[in-house]
């Protein structure tokens, strides 16, 4: 029995064909609605729902303490991270500050800490490197008695900071576009096992990065 012999057995009522313009019309008018404007902005801005209903009294001692756990937490991990991207570490304080800052206005768990990314960190610190390698003293003595002078691959005016900056506005505008074409479903196809090994391999690799630094090779 196929699915048209299934749904003539059983009496399977047709659904009626969904027209796109009704729809559009629905949404329109829910939008210029008073309260509908006003719940658009919202999911944009949730800050101005969730602010109005605090509870102050019961609430703001236990955020204040564990806002300061999370804060002081994120000074050595903000240095840390910028390490890894080299770059100054005030740069991972900037990173770490601002991060939670706007997910203040933008975000809705109450539990979760927004921060920079160790994965992360080592893929802009690559891309910084390729571009605008550091220069060491054996490599200016070496330069020095050749009389030759390192290339790289883009303008010596550019600076680290420059360049990441570029970086992550970049990505900023891929996610962005993401987010507005609803490609969050792809995440569906992700399977906890995936998900698994991507972080058992991710801190593999953080671990091995940084062994020549704990073993100063």
């Amino acid at each position: 029995m196929n699915q048209e012999e299934f749904d003539i057995e059983y009496d399977r009522l047709a659904l009626p064909p969904k027209r796109t313009w009704p729809r559009i019309k629905r949404k329109l008018k829910s939008c210029l609605i008073g309260r509908g404007i006003f719940s658009q902005i919202c999911g944009f801005l949730p800050i101005l729902e969730w602010l109005p209903n605090y509870h102050w009294r019961n609430n703001l001692f236990h955020d204040i303490i564990g806002g300061l756990t999370v804060g002081i937490m994120h000074v050595p991990q903000g240095m840390a991270y910028a390490s890894l991207a080299s770059l100054d570490p005030v740069y991972g304080l900037y990173s770490s500050f601002f991060a939670c800052f706007f997910y203040m206005f933008f975000g809705t768990s109450r539990h979760i800490s927004i921060g920079v990314f160790a994965v992360a960190s080592l893929m802009v610190g690559s891309v910084r490197l390729r571009l605008i390698p550091d220069i060491t003293d054996d490599q200016l003595i070496t330069e020095a008695f050749n009389g030759t002078t390192m290339s790289t691959e883009i303008d010596a005016s550019i600076t680290p900071i420059q360049l990441t900056t570029a970086l992550t506005l970049t990505v900023g505008i891929i996610q962005i576009a993401m987010g507005a074409l609803r490609l969050d479903f792809l995440t569906a196809y992700m399977s906890d096992q995936l998900l698994a090994g991507f972080t058992t391999g991710a801190a593999c690799h953080v671990f091995v990065a940084q062994l020549n630094k704990i073993i100063g090779v």
